[in-house]
């Protein structure tokens, strides 16, 4: 992806000065009529002078100091100058490009300075976590999707429908499934500033090449369903004597080739749309474990018997591939994966030609959406140059300049037509996914559930090396 430098607008934040209690000033009397109306005249500047909000100049004090009776509160217009913090987690290079668009902002607005506190992934949240213990908070955080609970339970994170309300932010540009990953009871309590989608990729140069494919099978579809899909991966799996599955001699230990890899126990989030495709859910609003539906079962099933047949990739497998399943592709020796639109970034690196399609479905196409947000500390003193700075990020002038980038997808659709621009027209099937994002917050449970739990127990028994029925009471008893 090339970078494009846009042009910044640059303009002032509107808003009203604060008042501040009047000074009493005097003069001795003079005689005489033209001294005294030369005193007068001179009462009235200098009362001007000492009068509420100015420095003398006649200009309002802006330097967003607390002095005297000069406190700051958390309702400080924009055009006020103030400095606020901003944190998130990050590599070098992804703090470089927040920089950025950090210091367009500031061009925006230049009575606001946004310091950048950057992070590791474990010591950021460990910080978020003492700092809701009475430690110091940012006035402004980034969140992930899987947090937003967690960290909302702790009282950290500022509401902020009033707010959006207020200041007439438009939500519908922001599809309802991203907005939904950041409430919590039902309140906005972070704004989604990117849209990372789970995606389907096959290896172009595997069913281009009739060593590699010699039953001739196509590309899937844009929108596959999981039949078609295993029908192709049929096609595509090899043993080391050019056979494949249910051809009589096929050798389910020496396999050279994989039609897929999608191993549900290695990412229960990339795992669920699936699911819902079938109309099953991985976990109930009350917590509990959803997979022993027949909906689910359906689902389950079909992975492991595809595993069995030697379709799929089992974990070992992956493992002895590098253990990555997003990246099973890019070894040439997988067909078709499930992965992330982040992903695109290794495939470009280990330079594959790859072409994308929707998560294959069962009954209906689903994605999910995991979307990164900023939220608001709900003790910050710069309530509304906070807000400032996030309604930019979240907004069409802050995602465009992200977009511009070239390494995000905007969450917000006003920002499309820039992302197309620097991507290319080839990404359009990732603004397009965001229509079939389901609507799964995380629970503080979920979390523990598809990051802790789920990998640990569930692994091996989904792919068919272990009894499904007890790991699924295990998964419920941890939850506990």
């Amino acid at each position: 992806m090339t970078r494009i430098v846009g042009r910044v607008r640059q303009g002032l934040a509107s808003g009203n000065t604060k008042q501040q209690k009047k000074g009493k000033c005097s003069l001795e009397a003079r005689k005489g009529w033209a001294w005294a109306s030369t005193m007068m005249l001179a009462m009235a500047l200098v009362a001007a002078g000492c009068g509420n909000g100015t420095n003398g100049n006649n200009k309002p004090d802006t330097t967003g100091e607390s002095t005297g009776n000069n406190q700051s509160t958390s309702s400080e217009k924009p055009q006020e100058k103030v400095t606020i913090t901003y944190s998130q987690w990050g590599t070098a290079e992804e703090l470089q490009r927040t920089q950025e668009l950090l210091d367009t902002f500031m061009k925006v607005y230049p009575n606001i300075t946004v310091k950048l506190e950057g992070k590791d992934w474990g010591t950021y949240w460990d910080g978020l976590t003492a700092g809701a213990s009475g430690g110091i908070l940012p006035d402004v955080m980034k969140t992930s999707f899987a947090y937003v609970s967690k960290y909302a339970e702790l009282g950290i994170f500022k509401e902020l429908d009033g707010l959006l309300d207020s200041h007439s932010f438009d939500r519908s540009a922001i599809a309802d499934g991203m907005l939904s990953m950041h409430q919590f009871g039902g309140k906005q309590v972070s704004l989604p500033i990117d849209a990372n989608v789970i995606m389907f990729y096959y290896n172009k140069a595997l069913f281009d090449d009739p060593a590699t494919n010699p039953k001739q099978a196509s590309y899937p579809s844009t929108e596959p369903t999981w039949e078609e899909v295993l029908d192709i991966a049929t096609k595509m799996t090899l043993d080391t004597n050019g056979k494949n599955p249910g051809e009589d001699g096929f050798d389910s230990n020496n396999i050279k080739q994989w039609g897929m890899s999608t191993v549900p126990g290695a990412d229960l989030g990339m795992f669920e749309p699936i699911l819902y495709s079938n109309g099953a859910k991985l976990i109930n609003d009350d917590d509990t474990v959803a997979l022993n539906t027949p909906e689910a079962r359906e689902v389950i099933d079909f992975f492991i018997k595809a595993t069995q047949q030697g379709v799929n990739t089992s974990p070992a497998q992956i493992e002895g591939m590098g253990g990555v399943q997003n990246l099973a592709i890019t070894t040439g020796k997988v067909a078709m994966n499930l992965a992330g639109s982040w992903n695109v970034a290794h495939y470009a690196d280990a330079n594959i030609d790859y072409g994308i399609t929707h998560v294959p479905k069962f009954q209906s196409t689903q994605t999910v959406i995991q979307p990164a947000g900023v939220a608001m500390s709900a003790s910050t003193k710069h309530e509304e140059a906070a807000f400032t700075l996030m309604s930019w990020l979240a907004g069409p002038e802050g995602q465009t300049e992200l977009a511009k980038q070239g390494f995000s997808i905007p969450s917000n659709s006003q920002a499309a037509d820039a992302y197309l621009e620097t991507a290319g027209a080839e990404f359009k099937i990732f603004l397009d996914a965001q229509a079939f994002g389901i609507s799964a917050p995380y629970s503080v449970k979920k979390t523990d559930l598809v990051f802790t739990h789920g990998t640990q127990i569930l692994r091996d028994p989904l792919s068919g090396n272990g009894d499904v029925e007890a790991a699924i009471a295990d998964l419920q008893a941890a939850l506990q």
